[in-house]
């Protein structure tokens, strides 16, 4: 083949490249050295790719853009309006025959769960186990209608009952401190004859449904703006530390129920702390028969959910409904033995019946931002539990219309006394291994809620409480043993176990609060720490092959003749710029060095920094510098400056910088002004063997 000038702006065969054959695997790791291909290709210019195959550019005007971004037709119209309900579309293809049997069997089982669930996290909330059971209904319904994922269970979540509890009692405080009833220690030891148990628990109950109010709004607003993708920002390693931060206080904060024993309640920094100080000394205090039962609930629930339940899943259509079973059997003793009477062990007490009356909630600034925090925590934790069900059974959820699903169960709930719900593992889990087929299971749970809130539920009102404590520390025990996670953190990562300690560690004994705060702020530290000790290095190549290897991991290389390669594992912006100028000027040369060691070469003031230059450049041979920018996926201004500034030094010391495997990015801004102008078409190439060609033969 003919060669052909760089000037005539055409293409110039490359030298012959050696590399295997895809035909024959055996045979090449058996003789490597027979098994090769010939490749012969042109050397191309980024420009000259760009010319002979970049696709041409229609351009639209921004009248026409903007028409068509916000103008449709009526049926378009009513196809996006649809979109928004998928219900419509699973009965349009809902087979009955083979849906139907999976899909009751289901709902019924996580209504199942639903029911004592219910009753726990309602009072885990700091209301009443009957607003725990509204919130196991209404948002059932919601997400049927809005949900794309056929096994999430939206309802009661403990994580986020926590979060009430802490916005129910935070509103109780405001009305201690207004009626002049805090004493000054940081809790509330007593109730002004003005304000009754009622009027208290309505406070909390206002409060904790305009909780779910803003919750459901965030929600919505985020979905309708498309802004499913934010889920991406947040590693597992700090969403399991945060959960289990979070499982630490929900079983703390049943253990004085648990005990039968009664503390003030703390709100801030180290409340978790004080608990635990103020549970030690309420152990004299500690009801004998609530302990008894707490140790009884808790070796049932642990015996028949691992021992049953986990070690025969397999071989069982179902689990076995323990807690169901317990609560029944539980309510019955407690009625018959007249445990609170007999016994003062603390029971459910009152639960009405029906359907509450629809009522808009009330919204005060006091928890605005704590109810944000729980908007990110409902979208986090369903949204986790959406996707693992989609992975395994093989479909496809919509993370968009997810959070359209997740905002309408919440905002609709908020009007009749619910607090924000989410979707929770177990019940999730369940549908799961029960093979729930379409949304339409949440029907099914829908309708038996129904019966509890209308007919069953007034039933347990001899529930014992510590029945439901034990329930909800067995229900968060798998969250508190994401702790086992640490040594594999350890050993794979450990940028994720420093977020992991960081944020259960201040979730634990400073506040849930600031294990938000802690972990998004140890991830953007990770970030930036990761961008300060990127790995840069130069490439060299073995001597029969045009590869270009890290000269640092590898032996047998040598440098190319009056060339060097130099690359950077890191976008170059503000953060890296400085960064990637000094490991360039320490892997290749210091131009500055170099530039005096050829102005001033008998001048013994600059010996030292002469002999560097020599002894890194080989008396001076470099003529061109190479940039592999093939991991440089973002550049900023400071990073253009960083470039000209590096090609205006190695310039004055006679070296010519040139550019190779430019990103998309990168490609765009070497069209802007200031780096146009340094780097010229023939100065940047398609990859690294083209520079070396066109160094070689000094055609730049």
């Amino acid at each position: 083949m003919e060669n052909k000038t760089n000037s005539e702006n055409t293409d110039i065969p490359l030298p012959v490249i050696p590399t295997k054959t895809m035909d024959d695997e055996e045979a090449l790791l058996e003789h490597p050295a027979e098994k090769r291909i010939d490749l012969t290709r042109y050397l191309h210019t980024q420009k000259q790719i760009r010319d002979e195959y970049k696709k041409e550019e229609v351009t639209v005007p921004w009248q026409d853009k903007f028409k068509d971004k916000f103008t449709c037709s009526g049926a378009t119209c009513f196809r996006k309006f649809l979109s928004y309900f998928p219900l419509i579309n699973v009965i349009r293809t809902y087979k009955l025959r083979e849906f139907i049997l999976g899909d009751i069997l289901s709902g019924i089982t996580a209504a199942c769960l639903h029911f004592p669930q219910g009753l726990a996290f309602g009072i885990l909330a700091s209301l009443a186990p009957a607003f725990g059971l509204y919130t196991s209904f209404f948002p059932i319904i919601l997400y049927m209608l809005f949900g794309t994922s056929h096994h999430t269970s939206f309802g009661t979540n403990a994580v986020i009952a926590l979060f009430t509890a802490e916005i129910a009692e935070g509103q109780v405080s405001g009305l201690a401190r207004q009626t002049d009833i805090w004493n000054g220690t940081g809790n509330v030891t007593q109730t002004d004859n003005r304000f009754d148990e009622a009027v208290l628990m309505d406070i909390k109950v206002m409060a904790a449904s305009g909780a779910s109010l803003i919750v459901g709004i965030v929600l919505l607003v985020m979905g309708l703006l498309r802004l499913g993708f934010l889920t991406s920002y947040m590693s597992s390693s700090f969403i399991h530390a945060f959960v289990c931060a979070s499982a630490v206080h929900i079983a703390s904060s049943q253990i004085p129920k648990a005990l039968g024993i009664s503390i003030p309640s703390f709100t801030g920094a180290g409340k978790l702390v004080r608990s635990y100080i103020e549970i030690f000394k309420a152990i004299p205090r500690i009801n004998v028969a609530s302990l008894i039962i707490t140790i009884l609930s808790m070796t049932i629930l642990l015996l028949v959910k691992e021992c049953i339940n986990k070690r025969f899943k397999d071989r069982m259509k179902m689990p076995v409904p323990i807690d169901l079973l317990l609560i029944i059997v539980a309510t019955i003793i407690s009625h018959f033995g007249k445990f609170k009477q007999n016994f003062d062990v603390p029971v459910v007490g009152n639960i009405p019946t029906g359907i509450p009356v629809p009522r808009a909630p009330v919204l005060t600034s006091d928890y605005i931002g704590t109810a944000i925090i729980v908007a990110i925590l409902v979208f986090v934790l369903s949204i986790a539990m959406a996707r693992t069900c989609e992975l395994k059974h093989d479909y496809q959820i919509d993370d968009n219309q997810e959070l359209v699903a997740y905002g309408m169960a919440n905002l609709g709930s908020s009007f009749f006394r619910c607090f924000p719900s989410c979707t929770a593992p177990p019940r999730t889990m369940l549908l799961s291994l029960m093979g729930a087929k379409t949304t339409l299971n949440g029907l099914f749970s829908a309708v038996i809620m129904l019966l509890v809130l209308m007919v069953v539920g007034q039933l347990f009102e001899s529930l014992p409480l510590p029945v439901l404590s034990s329930m909800v520390i067995i229900a968060v025990k798998d969250l508190l043993l994401h702790v086992s996670e640490l040594p594999n953190f350890w050993r794979m990562n450990r940028y994720d176990f420093v977020i992991w300690l960081g944020t259960c560690v201040c979730g634990v004994f400073i506040d849930i609060p600031y294990a938000l705060y802690a972990g998004i702020g140890l991830g953007l530290l990770t970030i930036a720490i990761q961008g300060q000790m990127a790995a840069s290095y130069t490439l060299s190549t073995p001597k029969d092959e045009d590869l270009y290897l890290d000269s640092s991991l590898y032996h047998k290389l040598h440098q190319l003749p009056n060339i060097r390669i130099f690359r950077m594992e890191a976008s170059l912006y503000f953060a890296t710029s400085a960064i990637f100028k000094r490991m360039l000027y320490k892997e290749v040369c210091d131009p500055r060095a170099l530039a005096k060691s050829l102005e001033m070469k008998t001048d013994i003031d600059y010996s030292v920094n002469i002999e560097r230059a020599k002894q890194q450049t080989h008396q001076n041979d470099i003529k061109y510098l190479i940039i592999d920018c093939s991991l440089v996926s973002y550049i900023d201004m400071n990073g253009m400056k960083t470039l000209v500034q590096i090609n205006k030094e190695f310039g004055k010391a006679s070296v010519t910088v040139v550019l190779a495997c430019c990103s998309r990015y990168m490609l765009t801004s070497l069209q802007t002004q200031m780096l146009s102008e340094v780097f010229k078409d023939n100065k940047v190439f398609l990859d690294l063997n083209d520079a070396v060609y066109a160094c070689r033969h000094s055609l730049i």
